[in-house]
């Protein structure tokens, strides 16, 4: 279920025999620490998930992302016709009144959510992608488009990189045709990906527009501008079967004859964000352990040098 206190989601299955077994694979159960230092893991860990705790930078990124990803959820739910927030006082409306209100806060939402795509790696991070957009509009002709995709390309890189330190590359001119996406977890920050796809499919090169859209898909199934996207591009590549199987994936209009749709699109992919989250505290859960154990290994590693212990003479 969804704690709507924390925003988080959590387990709420009172099954003896199934939190027993989930209990044997938990790194926490098995771990080495102390009861002092499981405490002290917790407590961090919830500080972490909570945003609570500004003192250690070490999980900045993976707090920032979690707290990003809750805040989405909350979006993608007011993209529900039926969500408390949306119902409106219908006394003495028309029905063309009340469809022109939930327009208009369903638009709030969606301007809401692309905002938070934008913005998931700060404000500085988000003024350069929004310059490099402004600079392919103001331009308007296709010599500026080799400049801006490879600016693009080096804000996947710089903060979408798999075990890279996020500075490290900064600046380095990267090529298309060597992207290995397993090198990548665009999730870090979608938004770079997804203009880099949308500039690809107006360089007339579909087929690398297409498989961008793909991994974009992958990883974020709700967004609503790869999935209208990828739609366009398949048809442009005259494959009408998965622009139709594209298509029926996309958020459906606000229309009554589309409300029950809409609803039923919103809930299967805030499950989907719910699972990605659930995903996300669990890797944080992991390095948190990690990380006592191994301040509680260097620690008692020290406190023997420091008396000249010599593991060597068990031998």
């Amino acid at each position: 279920r969804y704690d709507n206190d924390r925003n988080v989601s959590i387990d709420g299955d009172d099954d003896g025999d199934e939190n027993s077994e989930a209990d044997d694979e938990d790194p926490l159960l098995q771990s080495s620490l102390s009861d002092v230092d499981i405490t002290r893991a917790a407590s961090t860990l919830d500080k972490l998930l909570l945003g609570d705790d500004d003192s250690d930078p070490t999980y900045s990124s993976e707090r920032t992302r979690i707290l990003n990803l809750e805040r989405e959820i909350q979006l993608l739910s007011r993209l529900d016709p039926d969500h408390p927030l949306n119902r409106i006082d219908d006394d003495g409306a028309d029905e063309q009144e009340i469809q022109n209100v939930l327009r208009t806060t369903q638009e709030e939402a969606l301007d809401k959510l692309w905002a938070l795509w934008y913005g998931e790696r700060g404000p500085l991070n988000e003024r350069k992608l929004r310059l490099y957009e402004e600079r392919l509009m103001d331009v308007r002709v296709s010599s500026a488009w080799p400049e801006v995709l490879d600016h693009y390309l080096g804000l996947v890189y710089e903060h979408c990189g798999v075990g890279v330190d996020e500075s490290e590359g900064v600046g380095e001119k990267r090529r298309l045709e060597d992207v290995d996406f397993d090198q990548l977890d665009l999730g870090k920050w979608i938004e770079p990906a997804n203009r880099l796809a949308t500039l690809l499919f107006l360089m007339g090169r579909l087929a690398e527009s297409k498989a961008w859209c793909e991994r974009i898909l992958a990883e974020k199934p709700w967004h609503v501008g790869a999935l209208s996207g990828i739609v366009v591009v398949c048809l442009k590549l005259n494959d009408e079967e998965s622009a139709k199987t594209w298509a029926m994936k996309a958020l459906p209009g606000v229309s009554p004859q589309t409300r029950r749709l809409r609803s039923e699109w919103v809930k299967t992919n805030v499950n989907l964000a719910k699972r990605k989250l659930e995903e996300l505290e669990d890797d944080l859960r992991k390095k948190v352990v990690a990380r006592a154990e191994v301040s509680v290994e260097t620690t008692n590693r020290a406190m023997m040098d420091s008396v000249g212990f010599d593991d060597s003479a068990w031998q």
